[in-house]
């Protein structure tokens, strides 16, 4: 069976969410020094928690909207 090019961007999206939660952790394991860095080289001057974050919340929405359909 043919995958749907909304599965599709879902598998990415769940893909992006497992790669934010690892980019979190790591960033959890850094010195202040260096989580100051991090955030200040974002363009948003964002942590990844919040990258994270915004992947769990938009997969859930999608999630919930396509389940309506």
């Amino acid at each position: 069976m043919a995958v749907s090019e909304v599965e599709d961007f879902l598998y990415h999206l769940k893909k992006y969410m497992e790669y934010t939660t690892e980019m979190r952790a790591s960033y959890e394991h850094l010195s202040d020094h260096h989580k100051n860095i991090v955030v200040d080289s974002s363009p948003t001057k964002a942590g990844p928690e919040t990258l994270s974050k915004h992947a769990y919340d938009w997969h859930d929405e999608l999630f919930e909207r396509l389940k309506k359909e």
